[in-house]
């Protein structure tokens, strides 16, 4: 039997109660069924007893056994007409019990066809009757409307079923698509704190190298190296705190770097004392914020990269035309890392940031150059 949990106002009565269609036509049988077996006593018919008890035990069946309780109400009328008493209470309980076989699905015209067969036969045999009378006609096609109400009370049901899966599928794919991008943003969030901190300690590892260097030769400005790196050290845990709240209340906004503030980094990795080559092109207009936000933290990771792995001079072209960033950045590699070969996280976490604005990420190395190549659509994915 068919539950509906969708909204009441969308679904008709008797579509949203289908038990309770059920019960009460079974009850009004069964009603039917004790006002005959009165009638029959009173009028002295005892006789009609036999076609009402027929029909009570279609009553009984018809809900775990349809096709057995249809049999036995279709044939309590035309006992009773047998036996010589009045098929009408019969016939009465026979509809009814036809109409929930029909709800219970069984086919509409087989089911009220016999029981309108023998609805009708009875109706002769009472009435000693023609072929065409009235009467008898009648009683069949009340038997065939009953079994049709019926299937047309379940096929809305069925109706209404479906469109209550569909909207339940709906809502579990709107609840998918948004535990998804909750799933991506703190990813990106966490991309974002790794490129962050990976920037600051190489900053806080050059401040700090620096000032190791000048101890012996100069104590100021080993001193200043080191008030730098403490600077760096409180923006890190700074940035990591505003990360964390945004974790903690999706409310908040994370901070978001962009195409524009990649000159500003590159300053900071020369304040830093990496030797950085730059060209950087003005940010193209209608710029997609995934696709600026992906080309800064490529731009990141690769001079963080070129500073840990790297050796001498970086040189970095960050181009805009033709509907796309090329970003390029050359650096020579230090001779361990010749020795090591290229790999790491770094790399996998900037062709994870170029693939979500629907760019891509090319590397060439040797054991001299390491080249890095990103192509990332000035549209972004979305727009592609």
């Amino acid at each position: 039997m068919l539950e509906f949990q969708t909204p009441h106002s969308r679904v008709p009565t008797l579509v949203r109660h289908p038990r309770l269609v059920e019960t009460a036509t079974l009850a009004v049988a069964l009603v039917s069924a004790a006002v005959g077996v009165i009638n029959y006593l009173v009028v002295g018919a005892p006789a009609g007893l036999a076609g009402i008890g027929l029909g009570t035990a279609g009553v009984a069946l018809v809900r775990r056994w349809p096709w057995p309780g249809v049999a036995l109400a279709g044939l309590a009328p035309l006992a009773g007409a047998l036996l010589g008493a009045d098929p009408l209470v019969p016939w009465s309980i026979a509809v009814f019990v036809v109409l929930v076989a029909a709800l219970r699905g069984l086919p509409a015209l087989p089911a009220g066809g016999a029981v309108g067969v023998a609805a009708y036969l009875s109706v002769i045999t009472a009435d000693r009757a023609a072929w065409l009378y009235p009467l008898a006609v009648l009683s069949l096609a009340v038997a065939v409307a009953f079994a049709a109400i019926g299937a047309s009370l379940r096929s809305t049901q069925q109706y209404w079923a479906e469109v209550q899966a569909r909207a339940d599928d709906a809502l579990a794919v709107r609840e998918a698509e948004v535990e998804r991008k909750v799933a991506e943003e703190r990813l990106r969030i966490a991309h974002d704190l790794h490129d962050t901190l990976g920037h600051e300690i190489a900053l806080i590892s050059m401040s700090v190298g620096a000032a190791e260097a000048r101890l012996d030769t100069d104590l100021d400005a080993a001193r200043a190296d080191l008030v730098q790196a403490g600077e760096r050290v409180q923006k890190a845990l700074a940035e990591t705190q505003r990360t964390l709240t945004v974790l903690r209340d999706p409310s908040e906004s994370a901070p978001a770097a962009g195409y524009a503030q990649i000159g500003r980094l590159v300053g900071e990795f020369r304040e830093s004392g990496l030797e950085v080559a730059a060209s950087i092109a003005a940010e193209p207009g209608r710029l997609d914020p995934e696709a600026g936000a992906a080309a800064y933290r490529i731009v990141q990771e690769a001079l963080v990269n070129a500073r840990k792995h790297g050796a001498g001079i970086v040189r970095l072209q960050v181009a805009a035309d033709r509907g796309s960033i090329r970003i390029e950045a050359v650096n020579r590699r230090a001779a361990a890392e010749a020795v090591a070969g290229a790999g790491g996280y770094g790399l996998i976490g900037m062709r994870e940031r170029a693939a979500s604005a629907g760019g891509r990420i090319d590397v060439d190395s040797d054991d001299v150059l390491f080249v890095l190549r990103a192509t990332l659509p000035v549209a972004g994915r979305a727009n592609r």
